[in-house]
């Protein structure tokens, strides 16, 4: 099945216990899901999301990028949402909605972090500080404890 969010084309294959998400960034299995579901809450979180950073980002971060980093956001905590899912007991009737407070988790930021540098790496700062809400001593400080963070 493939299904286009925006300018994103988004392939879903069957693989054995789980169904394959794939775009031109982004690779992950998803286990126990349906094509409906996958297909629903994505573009549910999706809309979520790229809503919450439309409006910040202005001429700085292009539209094809704010589509890819959003969907880069969605997928990630889809796929951690549905993890606990199959992992935790208690967690397994676990709504897939993307949470507002993840928006302030360390994880939202090291998503737009590692997409602008992968995509543009001697000029990701100023995207990502207009996206993280930052200044750019805010976020040098914040990239460096996360490069002190990773090299560990």
């Amino acid at each position: 099945m493939t299904f286009n969010i925006d300018h994103i084309k988004i392939n879903l294959k069957t693989e054995t216990n789980g169904l394959r998400v794939t775009t031109e960034y982004e690779n992950l299995l998803l286990f126990n899901q349906t094509f409906e579901e996958t297909k629903n809450t994505v573009e549910n979180n999706y809309a979520i999301v790229k809503k919450h950073f439309q409006d910040k980002v202005g001429s700085v971060v292009s539209e094809k990028d704010l589509e890819n980093v959003s969907l880069k956001i969605v997928l990630y905590y889809f796929y951690m949402y549905n993890h606990w899912r199959t992992m935790y007991e208690r967690e397994k009737n676990r709504d897939l909605t993307f949470l507002q407070k993840d928006f302030e988790h360390p994880y939202t930021s090291y998503q737009i972090i590692d997409f602008f540098k992968n995509l543009y790496p001697g000029k990701y700062a100023e995207k990502c500080e207009i996206m993280l809400g930052m200044t750019q001593d805010e976020f040098r400080v914040y990239a460096e404890r996360k490069e002190q963070f990773d090299n560990k």
